[in-house]
């Protein structure tokens, strides 16, 4: 018994939309990093510099993990139109079509940063940076 490409389809999408929401308990994770981080470094009065670096790498670090998040919608968006449309667009090639469209070193740099300022994202990064630097 073969399966057919709505079948595959389906279980990709599956799949990835599994993952999409992981990718955002997992973004809370990191902003719940970088608030106790910053609540740290103000109760043990650690050196502010290095407690806004601690913020800056957690902001990037999710900046980039909600680039991953991203392209993933990009394929789930894509799974979901040619179910739609019930075209022809074989399942299981959310890698080799992100092969097709991967940005250069600087064009993944600016990726990142782009994603790494959405409101959702900076959000805490941007206060607890405040916080910081009101203890300078």
């Amino acid at each position: 018994m073969t399966t057919s490409s709505n079948d595959l389809l389906s279980q990709e999408w599956a799949a990835l939309h599994h993952h999409h929401e992981r990718y955002d308990r997992y973004g809370l994770l990191i902003k719940l990093t970088a608030v106790l981080t910053g609540l740290i470094s103000i109760g043990l009065a650690m050196n502010v510099w290095l407690a806004l670096m601690f913020i800056w790498v957690l902001w990037l670090q999710e900046g980039i993990w909600r680039t991953v998040q991203a392209r993933t919608s990009e394929r789930l968006l894509a799974i979901e139109k040619t179910m739609a449309d019930s075209g022809d667009l074989p399942a299981m090639q959310f890698y080799s079509s992100w092969e097709v469209v991967r940005p250069g070193t600087l064009g993944l740099v600016k990726e990142y940063l782009l994603n790494a300022i959405r409101p959702t994202v900076a959000y805490p990064y941007l206060i607890l940076l405040g916080i910081e630097i009101i203890y300078l």
